[in-house]
This record gives C-alpha cells, structure tokens and sequence, in this order.
C-alpha cells in the first residue's frame, strides 16, 4: 500500500507543477505569489482535520516536534519558491530531485533504515533518472548562483520528512499532517504578510482563473501531502520519498499531452535528441522502482 499511495503523491505533484508553471507563466509576475495561498489552504486544510476528525492525544514535546517538523518544511518551500524567482525551471528541478539522496542518509542516522545494496542501487538509479527526465539537457546541468539554495532546500524537506516518520510513531497521520501544516503556516507568514495584496492584484486583473488555478494547484499539492503522510505510516521513508520522485515521469507525459494538443496552456518543443535522453531517464526510473519494491 506505500507504494500506490507514494505512487499517488507523485501523480497530484505533477499535477501541482504543471499547474504552478502555469500560473507563474501567465497570471502572476511573481513567483513568491503562490506560496500566499500555500499557507491559507495549509490553515484551511488543519482546520478541517481538527473539526471533522480531531487530533489524537499527542505529548507537547511531540506537538512542538510537529510544528517544528512544518516549520522546517516551509522554509524548504521558501528557498525553492526564492530559487523559482530568478532561475529557470529546467535549471530548478533536476537538483531538486536529489531529495531522496538526504531522505536516506537522515533515515538511516536517526531512524536505522538501513537496506539492502541492491535497495539503495534503486534509489540512485531512481533518482538518476528522475533528474535526467526533468532536466532538457543533462549535459548542460551547471552550478549556478542558485545551486546552494536548492541543496538547502532539499535538505529542509528530507529533514521534515524524516521527523515526520518519527512522529507517525506516536499519532495517526492526519494529526500529524495537521500539526506540520500550521507549522508551515508559520514559516510562511512573512511572504505570506508581504504579497498577499499582490495575490489580490492579480485576482482583480485576471478573475476567476488566477483562484481557479491556485486552488487547484494547492489541493493537488495538499493531497499529495496526505498520502505521502499515509504512506510514511506504513512503509519506509527512504523508499516512499523516493518512489515519490515519480513524479517527473508524470509531468514528462502531461507537459507532451498539452504541448500536443493544448498548446496555448503549455507548450516546449521536444527534439529527437531529447526524446532519446527522455527515454533512456525513463529506464533508469523503472529499474530504479523495480529493485526498491
């Protein structure tokens, strides 16, 4: 069952990307303008877990743990939502790919996963392939200005990961989705403060599609958070983190399928070239899947 539902986090992610590219290419300037509505559905969704399933007992050292735990996860978020401001996205997600790479050294510190040779082979054929089917030419990745901001913001992410399969020790997933959520909110609440009257700029200049679109884009990523949570509760988080990097097959298939036949919301030209390097990426991912599971 970690598996589909890791498999499922990666489906809504992808979703959530192309959506978020979107939103950053035709309807909002900024980019940091997203990460508004990121904290009020994060609130949104907390309270809805409060009121229509309560949260479990939990000590104060682990509430504080679980906010803590959100608190890391947003600052991730504002170092990737910073790196997104000034630097392409071709540039952005490879790096941001190598996640499982921390998930897996933390994990194995502090949680004693420990795994196979063939296991961790996966993994690294895994992640390999995922940065390869994100990146337009693998040859061209570079250290560039924001190549430091996007390992921190990595390391955040698989820090907040890892604390938040401890934390599933002690409470069931839903509590401790919602805990880290208001600790994300918190996090977030100074670009929150700050670009919530652009957020509202936006709104009044191109209507319903900016709400539209953002909704859409942080239920997806709000759901993806929920089954990684579910999936974190019964399986390993190196491997469910990992099987989570699925998500750049996904975002390969639907960027082809509109850029074929709904070009005017999203459009890249793929060369012969790119479709070889695509393919082979693809490859590394399933062999990576195949040996993890």
């Amino acid at each position: 069952m970690w598996i589909i539902f890791s498999i499922l986090a990666a489906f809504c992610w992808s979703i959530s990307y192309i959506i978020d590219k979107y939103i950053v290419t035709k309807l909002v300037r900024n980019p940091l303008v997203p990460i508004v509505a990121l904290g009020i559905f994060g609130l949104a969704a907390s309270a809805a877990v409060y009121f229509i399933h309560g949260f479990s007992p939990l000590s104060n050292f682990n509430i504080l743990l679980s906010i803590i735990a959100g608190v890391i996860w947003g600052f991730g978020s504002i170092f990737y939502f910073r790196v997104v401001k000034t630097e392409e996205i071709s540039r952005i997600v490879p790096i941001y790919h190598i996640s499982p790479i921390f998930v897996s050294i933390f994990a194995g510190i502090f949680l004693g996963e420990i795994f196979t040779p063939i296991k961790y082979l996966g993994i690294i054929l895994l992640v390999m392939g995922a940065v390869f089917v994100s990146s337009k030419n693998f040859l061209s990745i570079k250290v560039g200005k924001a190549f430091w901001s996007l390992i921190l913001s990595a390391v955040f992410f698989a820090s907040s990961y890892v604390l938040q399969k401890y934390l599933l020790n002690f409470a069931d997933f839903w509590t401790i989705f919602a805990y880290m959520r208001i600790g994300s909110a918190l996090a977030l609440a100074p670009i929150m403060f700050l670009y919530f009257p652009e957020l509202i700029r936006n709104i009044k200049e191109y209507g319903n599609r900016v709400i539209f679109a953002i909704s859409a884009s942080e239920i997806m990523n709000l759901t993806a958070l929920v089954f990684i949570a579910i999936a974190a509760s019964i399986g390993y988080i190196t491997l469910v983190n990992t099987m989570s990097s699925l998500d750049s097959f996904f975002v390969l298939l639907f960027t082809v399928v509109l850029s074929r036949f709904f070009p005017s919301i999203l459009k890249e030209e793929i060369s012969k070239s790119i479709i070889l390097q695509k393919v082979l990426a693809i490859s590394l991912i399933f062999a990576g899947v195949i040996l993890i599971t």
